[in-house]
């Protein structure tokens, strides 16, 4: 009898490990059956990027450098708080957008996650503008009546790391924008937006940029050239 009860014992065991078996592997088949999550087309993507232009910033910071010919640094001009307020209210929608266009395939996909990459970037720099401009209005940088050095200095390491970002951010938005408006994806109006962008970075990439390079000590795309200044007809002078 107990001969007999182990062999039951032993078949009812390798039959609950053979169901077990049979419903892992249905469960895994019926996940490999599933149809992959398809990506966003490059239409949705460009309506999503069509209706966030309307909530995106008019400018970007800065609007000016004014470089001093006396020292190793500037000022700058524009509203880096405000612009970065304007951009709080979009972030998590630029994020999402950019995750599922980098997921999509196509020039056009890949121009709006430039797009929205670059304004990501924006965001970040303006708001190391803003915390470096909110440091200068608690701390006055000019020293008081009396000539003594209570004075802060200005967050140079801030302003840079932000402008080095606005840098980078400008740069994708000048690619991105200049695709979209070659390709012209998108209807009337939405286009006129993308086309006005696109000016935009390029303005900003002509103007501003070189400043903004000599401001940070950054290398410029400004080439030398050697030319002759005097000339005379003196024989070995030059």
């Amino acid at each position: 009898m107990g001969s007999r009860r182990s062999v039951v014992l032993a078949l009812t065991g390798c039959a609950a490990i053979a169901v077990i078996a049979l419903g892992v592997g249905g469960a895994v088949a019926q996940q490999d059956e599933e149809p992959p999550t398809a990506s966003a087309s490059e239409e949705e993507l460009v309506e999503r990027l069509g209706d966030l232009e309307g909530a995106l910033p008019d400018t970007i910071v800065p609007t000016d450098v004014v470089i001093d010919d006396e020292q190793t640094w500037g000022s700058l001009e524009g509203d880096p708080a405000g612009v970065n307020a304007v951009l709080d209210t979009v972030e998590g929608d630029l994020r999402t957008l950019f995750i599922d266009a980098d997921d999509a395939s196509g020039e056009i996909a890949d121009a709006v996650a430039l797009v929205a990459r670059g304004w990501l970037d924006i965001w970040h720099g303006t708001e190391e503008l803003a915390l470096a401009e909110s440091h200068d209005l608690a701390f006055p940088l000019d020293a008081d009546a009396d000539g003594v050095a209570t004075d802060a200095d200005e967050l140079r390491g801030r302003m840079q790391a932000g402008l080095g970002l606005i840098l980078q951010g400008q740069g994708r938005l000048l690619e991105g924008y200049t695709v979209l408006r070659e390709a012209a994806p998108g209807p009337a109006e939405v286009q006129a937006q993308f086309d006005s962008r696109a000016v935009a970075a390029e303005d900003f990439d002509t103007d501003l940029r070189p400043q903004i390079h000599v401001m940070i000590s950054e290398r410029s795309t400004s080439v030398w050239v050697a030319v002759e200044r005097f000339e005379t007809d003196v024989p070995g002078a030059r």
